[in-house]
């Protein structure tokens, strides 16, 4: 069987949830299939190279408009691949339009990890892409119940849905040979009461909502992550007088990103709306043993942290809300230990990468299975 994903990133070099999760992903897919990743490349040069098992062919790109690469060569790149199935990863418009312009017509899988929401300005002229899109797409791969219920598109395709939540490797956090010297050097550095964040820094998700809330709870907070809002952070936090307690960590390597779940006390994902469709880093956070207290977002967030077992949920952009759940937590080692056991659990019986490997393979074969049988009718 050989399969093309396809998206507008990968990692490495990017390191966002949709492309660290087709990393995991294709590699693991790679040891029962033929998988290729098809992707543009900030540049006119195209590259085609083996990543950990998996052909990872970047086309060249002439620029980006509203997020979406410029990659004319991707659709005569899935002609030459000749796939038994396209995997697509939405929302993508240019993955849509190298589908539909490649004239390839064989079974369609498309992951659905989010609406368009930044750009919905721009819905009303890609709808008609949209339409055709769907109507081809064989399955449409939805990480959770929740997101198809809340999603005014995606509940309108219900019927050609399959659930198969987003999955980690969890036991690359398991703690190795110095890893406990570190998470000790950072206990000793920020005190008990610790509180972490990771995940890049972008409006939505609500790291000013954590940072108010900080400034009526005893305790630190760290951010690990990169991105465009930390000097309005730094000046927010600097404003409220909680600069001394609100350390922005940077992007960690994993040796760090390990030490840091172990270290903390208490994960937090404090995320203000549905572009924070699943929210991998609770996953992560469970894995190490840690509560989590996550925005009652109606989204696979509170799919994976669940009410008063693995963690708490409060409304989204509501900082007394989540400062009283910081207090709650922070006060009792006890809860921590009980929902911090019952993350870890959930996250070995439910999110381990070996069952969304299954899950997905299950889909492919389903989709093979009807296309063949379609054939010979």
């Amino acid at each position: 069987m050989k399969v093309v994903h396809i998206f507008k990133d990968f990692y490495p070099p990017t390191t966002g949830g949709i492309e660290q999760h087709m990393h995991l992903l294709c590699g693991r897919l790679a040891q029962h299939v033929e998988v290729t990743v098809l992707v543009p490349i900030r540049s006119r040069s195209t590259t085609d190279e083996i990543v950990d098992g998996v052909r990872v062919i970047r086309a060249a790109e002439f620029g980006r408009y509203a997020s979406a690469p410029l990659c004319p060569t991707l659709p005569i790149w899935l002609r030459r691949l000749r796939p038994d199935i396209v995997h697509l990863h939405f929302p993508n418009p240019m993955g849509d339009l190298t589908y539909l312009l490649s004239g390839w017509r064989g079974p369609l899988v498309l992951t659905y990890h989010a609406d368009i929401i930044k750009q919905r300005r721009l819905l009303p002229f890609y709808r008609p892409v949209l339409d055709a899109l769907f109507a081809r797409v064989h399955r449409i791969i939805a990480t959770s119940t929740d997101y198809i219920d809340s999603s005014a598109f995606l509940s309108q395709h219900r019927d050609k849905c399959a659930i198969v939540p987003l999955g980690i490797d969890y036991d690359r956090l398991a703690l190795c040979n110095g890893d406990h010297r570190r998470v000790h050097e950072i206990r000793a550095q920020y005190g008990d009461r610790l509180v972490l964040f990771v995940g890049v820094l972008r409006y939505y998700k609500g790291i000013d909502v954590l940072i108010r809330a900080m400034a009526g709870v005893r305790g630190h907070v760290l951010l690990a992550g990169r991105g465009e809002e930390r000097h309005a952070l730094t000046a927010l936090a600097q404003e409220l007088g909680v600069a001394d307690r609100v350390t922005f960590a940077g992007e960690v390597d994993d040796a760090e990103l390990r030490a840091l779940y172990h270290a903390a006390d208490v994960f937090v994902l404090p995320s203000i709306d549905r572009c924070e469709a699943f929210g991998l880093a609770q996953l992560e956070a469970m894995a190490c043993g840690r509560p989590v207290i996550a925005t009652q977002l109606p989204t696979g967030v509170r799919f994976v942290n669940q009410q008063d077992v693995t963690g708490l949920l409060v409304p989204p952009r509501d900082h007394v809300a989540l400062g009283a759940a910081l207090d709650r937590l922070l006060g009792d080692s006890a809860l921590r230990a009980r929902m911090g056991a019952a993350g870890r659990d959930r996250v070995q019986r439910e999110f381990g990468a070996a069952l969304m490997v299954d899950r997905t393979l299950a889909v492919y074969d389903d989709v093979l299975g009807r296309a063949r049988a379609s054939t010979r009718d």
